[in-house]
């Protein structure tokens, strides 16, 4: 097991997030040509921007290699500030205390919090029951997957809207994995996962509500890191929300907390 959690490691893990984060935000601007979607390098992360307001717009990976520069951080806000869009921070804990220091001075709130855990890949792997008549394997159909994901994550609601087609996008990542959960044929869960330099980044995982409570979420977890061992991973880091189902999901799983993040926000 590694060692108790330090900036050598926080690297390691937020520095895999916003890599899998970039290469997809420029395969979006691919994938949808004109949208002005695009990535922004500063302080060591990357800013991701969709569109105004997208809610996959964030900054990933910023401070946890030395100081972040005024006028980079000045030139950040001004992009999104400029697109009529709010500095959304995913900030680690172990990010450079001047960075963390500027941020209180500008006026950033935080928004929510979220839960890094992480987990050895050289180790005894969890091993769900069996589910009657399922399968977890890659969708034939990235388009099936993408719309699992949107009704499971919508929860019963309307799902979100987002600017980007999340099949379309991943099916162009030679880093990304995406696995389909069928019952009996049917279509019932779906998860992804990104592999950056021996770390897996398990990405969003989701069940349709018809399907839930018969061990689906665990499945795909466990079909994750048989993945991320037969592609040499080292690693593996799953984001979840303290006390949440998937935050138990993940404790059986064998990953253990490494810090909780808070999202920093500044509206304009």
């Amino acid at each position: 097991m590694p060692r108790i959690p330090d900036l050598e490691l926080a690297r390691r893990l937020e520095g895999a997030e916003a890599a899998s984060a970039r290469a997809f935000c420029d395969a979006a601007a691919g994938v949808h040509p004109g949208r002005g979607i695009r990535s922004i390098a500063c302080g060591g992360g990357f800013g991701l921007f969709y569109g105004p307001g997208d809610p996959l717009n964030a900054v990933k990976g910023v401070g946890l290699n030395g100081p972040v520069g005024g006028h980079d951080w000045d030139a950040m806000e001004g992009f999104f500030r400029g697109h009529e869009s709010p500095v959304v921070i995913d900030l680690c804990p172990l990010a450079d205390g001047d960075f963390v220091a500027m941020l209180g001075q500008r006026g950033y709130r935080i928004g929510s919090f979220e839960t890094v855990t992480f987990r050895p890949i050289d180790v005894e792997m969890p091993e769900p029951p069996p589910i009657a008549g399922c399968r977890i394997g890659p969708p034939e159909d990235a388009a099936v997957w993408g719309r699992v994901l949107d009704v499971g994550f919508a929860d019963g609601g309307e799902p979100m809207k987002f600017a980007v087609d999340f099949g379309k996008v991943r099916e162009r990542l030679a880093s990304s994995r995406m696995l389909l959960a069928t019952v009996d044929g049917r279509p019932a869960g779906a998860a992804n996962m990104s592999i950056h330099e021996g770390v897996a980044h398990m990405g969003g995982a989701a069940v349709l509500p018809e399907f839930r409570r018969r061990g689906l979420q665990g499945a795909l977890t466990a079909a994750r890191l048989r993945l991320a061992r037969a592609h040499g991973c080292e690693l593996a880091k799953l984001d979840v929300h303290a006390g949440s189902g998937s935050h138990r999901n993940a404790e059986r799983a064998g990953f253990r907390v490494a810090y909780t993040r808070p999202q920093m926000i500044r509206s304009w």
